[in-house]
């Protein structure tokens, strides 16, 4: 093989890779786009299902919550004998039984007020559910593009592998025949060995993708995956980050259940203080002594909110308010930090993802071409080749990894800024 065709085998290694190149058994996997994996997460989503569970478990307190009487009746029941020595006439002795039933009750309207506390906290607990949502949209959203990402990492560097193979044999036959030199073989031979880990590495990494992506959107752990996509550059940002935090202080959930969980224990206390109303006691008495004698009677007992009257629920339920209304303020401040930063990054990201695959990366793939007509007219040697080679692989891998890094950045401004920016 002539010098020249070995160099444009050694141009076409590293040519750009088409990102629509099935990976081996796609036909037997899942096909899977973008929303239909942001479906599933809906579905399955370890993260999201909790959070519904716990919703669950906030609709279950309202059952007792709603208890019309705040305890069951009491009855009594006492049975003896009486003897008598005191030498009355007739002597008062012989069988006797008491009974008496119990009933406490509400006068304060306290059977409200915890409907109200426990309907607060089914509003926490929905607004947990759309954090979860959020979230989990947001890691599959990563995956998926980290995915497209890696598939096409993948793609170029079998292509370099399986071109090197072909370099390797052509340098080996040379040598055979007299045209080359063991340099030339050797420098082949490493090389082919590199771009082989290359791909075990980028194997690797489409492996990780699809766990994170199975992670989220609760997928079985060992159902292949064939990712349906176009990878692409992200929609451009135009709002500016005083615009995106109003946005964020309108749309994020997070606001939200904080204000929420501020109402659920506003209830609390209400609740609290109104139970400081005693609940009366009625009782029915039925007493026999004496044949011929029976005693029917009742009345009301009232407790006497003297000591007791829910001051540590209260102080504790202040307390929790007052440290809502700091992580409310924790929040905000914080906030406004991670929009901006969010914003700052996105932007940079976009700026160096554009240079470098306008400028950057065609500059370096020209190079190789320039440096294989040199080393096709004898000017350079194959080392010069390899390494400038080495150098355009680079730039394409460079500008993938720029590309995965605008991704999490453009899906992280979209989370903290509660939608897209």
């Amino acid at each position: 093989m002539s010098r020249a065709t070995w160099a444009l085998l050694v141009l076409f290694s590293f040519s750009r890779p088409s990102f629509a190149q099935p990976s081996p058994g796609a036909t037997e996997a899942l096909s899977l786009g973008l929303d239909e994996a942001l479906r599933l997460a809906d579905e399955r989503s370890p993260l999201l299902r909790r959070a519904i569970k716990e919703l669950g478990l906030a609709r279950a307190q309202r059952v007792g919550a709603g208890a019309w009487l705040p305890a069951n009746p009491v009855a009594t029941v006492t049975l003896g004998a009486r003897r008598d020595s005191s030498g009355s006439s007739p002597p008062s002795s012989g069988f006797e039984g008491t009974g008496r039933l119990e009933q406490t009750i509400e006068v304060g309207g306290q059977r409200g007020l915890r409907l109200t506390e426990a309907n607060r906290g089914i509003d926490v607990a929905q607004i947990r559910v759309e954090v979860a949502r959020a979230e989990t949209r947001a890691r599959v959203r990563a995956a998926f593009m980290g995915g497209l990402i890696a598939e096409a990492h993948l793609a170029h560097a079998r292509a370099q592998e399986a071109l090197s193979q072909r370099v390797f044999e052509s340098a080996k036959a040379r040598l055979d025949a007299g045209a080359g030199t063991d340099v030339d073989r050797n420098l082949a031979e490493v090389e082919r060995g590199r771009l082989t880990l290359e791909r075990v590495h980028a194997v690797l990494g489409v492996e990780e993708t699809r766990d994170r992506l199975r992670r989220a959107s609760g997928l079985a752990p060992g159902r292949s995956l064939a990712l349906v996509g176009v990878l692409e550059l992200p929609r451009p940002i135009t709002a500016s980050a005083a615009t995106l935090l109003d946005r964020a202080h309108q749309h994020r959930a997070e606001l939200r259940a904080l204000e929420a969980s501020s109402a659920q224990l506003d209830a609390a206390v209400l609740r609290w203080r109104r139970e400081r109303i005693p609940s009366p006691t009625l009782f029915f008495d039925v007493m026999s002594q004496q044949p011929g004698q029976l005693y029917l009677g009742g009345g009301l007992a009232v407790p006497l909110p003297l000591w007791r009257r829910s001051q540590g629920e209260v102080a504790l339920a202040e307390a929790s308010r007052e440290l809502l209304a700091e992580e409310r303020s924790i929040f905000d401040e914080q906030l406004a930090i991670e929009v901006e930063q969010a914003h700052r990054v996105a932007l940079a990201l976009r700026e160096a993802t554009l240079s470098w695959q306008e400028v950057a990366m065609p500059a370096a793939e020209r190079n190789l071409e320039l440096v294989t007509q040199g080393w096709r007219s004898g000017k350079f040697d194959l080392f010069r080749v390899v390494q400038t080679a080495r150098e355009a692989a680079e730039a394409r891998r460079r500008w993938l990894e720029l590309l995965g890094a605008l991704w999490d950045a453009t899906i992280t401004l979209e989370r903290v800024t509660g939608g897209a920016p």
